[in-house]
């Protein structure tokens, strides 16, 4: 609860803030009521009395209440903004800057064509001019010096290799080496299963291109085989699809074919199947293996 000091009117709302008759800020009323006191649980509870005021009630004549100056509403109405619409960009200006930007576009190609036409015009100029025959004396010894250097360094023509031409090989000699490198396929796979060392070795050259091993001697050749015939009892061989390729020169063939074998022996056992090729060339008049290898392996037990 409060109360106007000035006019001493109450208000129960406590949520004024100035009196309602004169303006003059409100006080709330003081606690009046003094705390109870307990001395033992048989004294009386004391109640100071309301507190009483000397003045006496004044009639005050009502008055209309004015709220402070800060708490005065000096909102004026704003002036009206005008709002200029936007004047659009003509495109006039933009014409014109593309227009002069062409202009000096076409300008400057010009003058680079003609800065070039211009340097090829002097270019051809100066060499026409340094081409130009001189009128100046020649010196006779030196003429006949320079006729006797030409006549002597005149370049002899150089004869072209005439390429050789290769042999062709009638069909008659191509059967006729065909025939023959058969016979030593023959010979070759017959002495190998007959364990005719020497006969064997009798089909090769003294040189060999043998397998993996390069060029060998027949030493090499020898101790391989002679390695192979001590360790089966038993071997055999089955050559099929051979096929014989002479040189155009007649003088040296090839032999593929397929070659399956088995060789058995005390505890020891081999099988497989090869593609194989026999190089053969014609030395004194018969034909040795100078070149053995395998092209294929389709299996080895």
């Amino acid at each position: 609860m409060k109360y106007c000091p000035k006019c001493q009117t109450s208000y129960t709302d406590d949520t004024l803030q100035f009196c309602l008759q004169d303006g003059t800020r409100l006080d709330k009323f003081p606690d009046q009521s003094a705390p109870t006191v307990a001395f033992d649980t048989e004294s009386e509870t004391v109640v100071s009395p309301r507190i009483k005021t000397n003045a006496p009630p004044q009639r005050v004549e009502p008055i209309r209440f004015e709220p402070p100056s800060s708490y005065q509403n000096n909102w004026q109405p704003s002036q009206p903004v005008i709002v200029q619409p936007i004047a659009k960009k003509s495109n006039t200006t933009i014409i014109v800057l593309l227009t002069a930007l062409g202009t000096i576009l076409l300008l400057g190609l010009g003058g680079i064509g003609a800065l070039l036409y211009f340097n090829r015009t002097k270019t051809e100029v100066a060499v026409n001019v340094n081409t130009a025959p001189t009128t100046r004396p020649v010196n006779s010894n030196a003429a006949n010096n320079q006729n006797s250097n030409s006549n002597s360094a005149t370049p002899t023509p150089t004869q072209s290799a005439t390429p050789t031409a290769q042999p062709t090989l009638k069909p008659e000699q191509i059967k006729a080496v065909t025939s023959d490198v058969k016979d030593v396929v023959d010979e070759w796979k017959s002495s190998s299963e007959n364990l005719d060392l020497d006969g064997h070795l009798s089909q090769y050259a003294d040189t060999i291109d043998y397998y993996k091993g390069g060029r060998v001697g027949i030493g090499k050749v020898r101790a391989d085989k002679q390695r192979a015939y001590a360790a089966y009892d038993s071997i055999d061989i089955n050559i099929s699809n051979l096929k014989v390729t002479p040189s155009p020169s007649g003088d040296k063939a090839t032999a593929v074919f397929d070659k399956e074998w088995t060789f058995e022996g005390a505890g020891k056992y081999s099988a497989g199947k090869v593609l194989q090729q026999l190089t053969l060339d014609k030395i004194n008049g018969r034909w040795l293996i100078t070149g053995e290898k395998d092209l294929k392996i389709y299996y080895v037990e």
